[in-house]
């Protein structure tokens, strides 16, 4: 934490709140594990957090760590003005035992504070601060830890009114669980943090372990590791033989390290909207079922948006992990898996604990065990079975992998089966994404957020003759991801085999989702173009006063047939290699990929056609447009993988593949590395409509991290 003004007032900045409109905060170097590096800029100030871990013989699991906090100004003055005078500054840093066992706090330019945890033994956590710095200390008792900013600001409050000062009190109540250390300056300032663990056994030596991993010692091995992380990062991407020069190179280590810097280790259970076959007339409507207590070890798309597990979103983020970490990418896959239930089900949002749930509006708290979420985790899976595979006949073949895929399969099988008996429709071989709101009056398009793609236009009525593209195109990956795996653990592989030739199949893929008409794959459903959102007057029964509301007017009848809105959905037979490279359906995609008036823009390929009706239309009177234009780089870097593929496959259409790729890769790294040094910061959507600016939620450096493998030409 450290101390900020907001609204002319004195307030801690701790929690990345986009409220807080931070100048840029960004991990710019992190390998996922041992050591990053943070910088970050707040109204003048410059704090950079540094961290390593340290493998000693003597200390306990996990190792011992070290953190440099350091807080420089930036420049304030033009040359030749006076220099203002240099401000005081005060940081904080904490540490709290979530599972209450009380803390020895101590405070002072030393040891600050010693526990012990079953996991690691005897610890002891140590502040080294400059003599020009002063520090001060407070330990509470907490029964949670996701208050703890409003806990801290609580006691300085009563010391500015008491005591007419903004510093914590040098006490600590009894039996305390946490404890803080206040470290109060002129900038340049910075302060070294140790954590040495199993001290319990090694009591005599924790001091030597301190001092090589605080002041002079720490300054050498950050730089041993940073540069470390250098060489990591150049053999894996080769990005100086790929990119114009050091501002692309920094936009792909920051994207990395971003990614990896927001992987977190979450504890908690579901809640679970109870269905309505178990609902009976004792169900109140706050009503859920808890989930088991489970942990999770998984990437968030957003730290102040989204900090949270998001099923699709891992997917993606897999597809990076992986190429940096495997072993990391399959102990996060793990994770994600051990979620599922008996039936295949795993819960879409990970909302696990009070600190999770705390970021989350109340109305997405509840998990729905009707809905599902694309099983974009056959992806990365897909890849590492495919690597397997070319490892294993090169004779290099790896028993860990093999293991791996051999716990993992009977709960893909599992996943699978949950979506063939779940989210099936009429028509055989066809699905669709159950659980969305017909009988809904404020929304213009009734949303699939179970699709992943929120508010992208489906039918207009919801029913059960729904065909929805995107699912059947996911069911076709999956099955040929457990075809591949099934040979790999030697298990019986003849029904996934068959199953994804009849979804692979052109001829039914054409005739459940293609409009010769139009030469587009499509929706199908029950749906009619003429929906609007109209204002309406109406008196309110508890004031007599009169309102407006927004309520949703269907002006005339809806039909089955196609749902005629042209966008990333159509786009899914191409992505998913579906399309044969010498097929009509393939020429026609690329055509109509390249119009202008369609997708293609010179910031990347916005997600719907200017020509739907739906382009850029709020939702409802509050909603603004999502899905409904704005650029988003997880299907872009999906059509540059198949581009890619097509570019390198002998035909009459590798050249216009190989011409499209690089001109779309152009397009996405320019204007993502013009952005980022724009703002400070990549975005989770670029607005097509306003010169590719960055939009929606920042930092967003889940699936917007893929820029990275654009960059590295790595699909």
């Amino acid at each position: 934490m450290w101390l900020g003004v907001k609204d002319n007032r004195y307030s801690l900045r701790h929690t990345c709140e986009e409220g807080d409109k931070l100048t840029r905060y960004a991990w710019v170097r992190h390998d996922g594990a041992t050591y990053g590096r943070q910088e970050i800029i707040d109204q003048g100030l410059a704090i950079t957090t540094s961290f390593m871990k340290h493998e000693d013989p003597k200390s306990g699991y996990g190792g011992d760590w070290a953190v440099r906090v350091a807080v420089a100004e930036k420049k304030r003055h033009k040359e030749g003005e006076q220099i203002k005078t240099p401000r005081q500054v005060s940081l904080f840093f904490y540490i709290a035992d979530e599972a209450g066992s009380s803390l020895k706090i101590s405070g002072g330019n030393g040891k600050f504070a010693a526990g012990t945890a079953n996991e690691v033994g005897g610890w002891e956590l140590h502040v080294k601060n400059q003599e020009t710095s002063s520090a001060s200390f407070v330990g509470l008792r907490c029964k949670h830890t996701h208050n703890l900013t409003q806990l801290v600001w609580q006691v300085l409050e009563k010391q500015a009114r008491t005591q007419g000062r903004i510093e914590l009190p040098n006490a600590a109540e009894k039996s305390s669980n946490f404890a803080a250390i206040q470290v109060t300056g002129v900038a340049p300032l910075s302060f070294d943090v140790v954590f040495v663990s199993g001290t319990e056994k090694h009591t005599v030596e924790a001091s030597e372990r301190v001092k090589n991993l605080s002041g002079v010692n720490l300054t050498k091995r950050l730089t041993e590791r940073e540069e470390m992380f250098e060489k990591r990062f150049q053999s894996t991407f080769h990005l100086q033989d790929k990119v114009k020069g050091e501002r692309e190179v920094e936009v792909g280590r920051v994207a990395l390290s971003n990614l990896l810097g927001s992987i977190g280790y979450f504890y908690g259970q579901s809640l679970i909207a109870i269905p309505p076959e178990y609902q009976d007339s004792e169900t109140k409507d706050g009503d859920v079922w808890k989930y088991w207590p489970a942990a999770l070890y998984t990437a968030v798309p957003s730290r102040s948006f989204f900090p949270r597990g998001f099923l699709w979103d891992e997917g993606f983020h897999q597809l990076l992990v992986s190429r940096w970490d495997r072993k990391m990418s399959k102990e996060i896959i793990a994770h994600w898996f051990d979620l599922l239930n008996i039936d295949g089900w795993i819960p879409r949002e990970q909302i696990l604990g009070d600190e999770a749930r705390s970021k989350v509006p109340d109305a997405f708290v509840k998990q729905h065990t009707s809905n599902a979420n694309p099983p974009a985790l056959f992806m990365a899976i897909h890849k590492l079975a495919t690597a397997f595979e070319i490892e294993k006949s090169l004779g290099l073949p790896n028993e860990e992998d093999r293991v791996f895929f051999e716990r993992l399969y009977p709960r893909l099988e599992a996943w699978f089966r949950w979506f063939n008996t779940s989210q099936t429709g009429k028509e055989t071989s066809s699905y669709y994404w159950h659980g969305r709101n017909a009988q809904t009056k404020r929304e213009l398009n009734p949303t699939t957020l179970m699709s992943g793609l929120d508010d992208y236009p489906r039918a207009s009525h919801p029913t059960d003759d729904e065909r929805h593209l995107d699912l059947r195109c996911w069911m076709a990956l999956a099955a040929q991801s457990l075809a591949k795996l099934a040979s790999i653990v030697d298990a019986p592989n003849e029904v996934y085999v068959a199953t994804a030739a009849q979804l692979t199949d052109l001829d039914l893929l054409n005739k459940l989702h293609y409009d010769a008409g139009s030469g587009r794959y499509l929706d199908y459903g029950l749906h009619t173009e003429k929906v609007e959102l109209q204002r309406k007057n109406f008196v309110d029964p508890q004031t007599g006063f009169m309102q407006t509301e927004v309520e949703r007017v269907v002006l005339k009848p809806p039909e089955l047939g196609w749902v005629p809105h042209y966008g990333y959905n159509s786009l899914f037979p191409l992505l998913m290699g579906l399309l044969p490279l010498d097929s009509p359906m393939f020429a026609n995609q690329m055509e109509l990929l390249r119009n202008e008036t369609n997708l293609w823009t010179t910031f990347g390929l916005r997600s719907l056609a200017t020509t739907s009706s739906l382009y850029m239309k709020h939702n409802t009177e509050h909603d603004a447009p999502y899905w409904r234009g704005p650029v988003w780089m997880n299907i872009n870097y999906l059509v540059l993988s198949a581009l890619d593929h097509c570019s390198k496959v002998d035909g009459q259409h590798s050249s216009k593949c190989s011409e499209t790729y690089s001109q779309l890769r152009a397009h996405l790294i320019r204007n993502v590395v013009k952005r980022y040094h724009e703002s400070g910061y990549l975005w989770e959507q670029y607005d097509n409509a306003n010169k590719g600016k960055g939009k929606g939620s920042h930092p967003f450096t889940g699936w917007t991290s893929l820029i990275l493998l654009i960059m590295s030409d790595s699909y």
